[in-house]
């Protein structure tokens, strides 16, 4: 099936699910599904075949949400973001697969444990209202996601930290991804090359499983238990990182 194992089928099934359930779910969901990709194709190719199944995650997140969302607040971030994914583009053009994989497992471990230190250690973390630190987290925002596809915690914990409410913060959150990874799409066609014809099938194939995964997230947001959820995410993408560098 276009190349696959069944095993890999459903791996990328599974991952495409993961990012329809994270993009109108419960936020960092998505990480999971960077180190499935990425197990499946290797590191930089995964890159794009992620990013491609991200934005057509983004539309029924924006569909959903996006009214709820701030551009004033977009914008205070996107500027340096942008920044960021050139920098992403530029350090991740000289690296090779295992390289690239080794600083996605550790870019998203990171993540994991900002996380982790906002859901369960400092609910009440207060960020500087400076414009230098919206600078500096729209960097390493615009990094993280231009390498690993997985900004997703250091946005929550920014967009948390400035006390929005929770449809304001998936209102923003959906339009700050989806400018992000339409500027990122150029950089992984001409660049890397890793957004062409052979990888967008892939991406076709995920498609019905990513808008399942959305469906499911709107669907039961609020009928599960989230910190259950989150602890299994956390745990997933842990054992899938730490799977990428070894």
């Amino acid at each position: 099936m276009f190349g696959l194992t069944w095993l890999q089928f459903l791996l990328l099934a599974l991952a495409a699910i993961i990012i329809g359930f994270g993009k109108t779910g419960i936020t960092g969901a998505t990480l999971p599904a960077v180190a499935l990709v990425a197990y499946i194709f290797g590191g930089k190719v995964s890159s794009g075949i992620m990013l491609s199944a991200l934005i057509i995650a983004d539309i029924p997140a924006i569909y959903h949400y996006g009214k709820d969302g701030k551009l004033k607040d977009v914008f205070r971030v996107l500027l340096p973001a942008v920044l960021g994914i050139v920098l992403g583009s530029i350090v991740g053009n000289y690296l090779d697969d295992r390289q690239f994989k080794n600083l996605m497992a550790i870019i998203v471990i990171l993540c994991v444990i900002i996380l982790i230190y906002r859901e369960f250690i400092n609910k009440d973390l207060q960020v500087p209202q400076s414009k230098w630190f919206h600078y500096i987290v729209g960097i390493i925002a615009g990094f993280s996601s231009m390498v690993g596809n997985a900004a997703g915690p250091v946005m929550s914990v920014y967009l948390l930290s400035l006390s929005f409410m929770r449809q304001r913060f998936l209102g923003t959150a959906a339009w700050f991804f989806f400018f992000v990874n339409l500027i990122k799409v150029p950089l992984h066609i001409f660049i890397w090359g890793t957004i062409s014809l052979s990888t967008l099938k892939y991406t076709a194939v995920m498609i019905p499983f990513i808008l399942l995964g959305a469906f499911i997230g709107v669907a039961f947001i609020k009928k599960i238990n989230e910190k259950i959820v989150k602890w299994l995410i956390i745990i997933v993408t842990i054992i899938a990182a730490i799977r990428l560098m070894f």
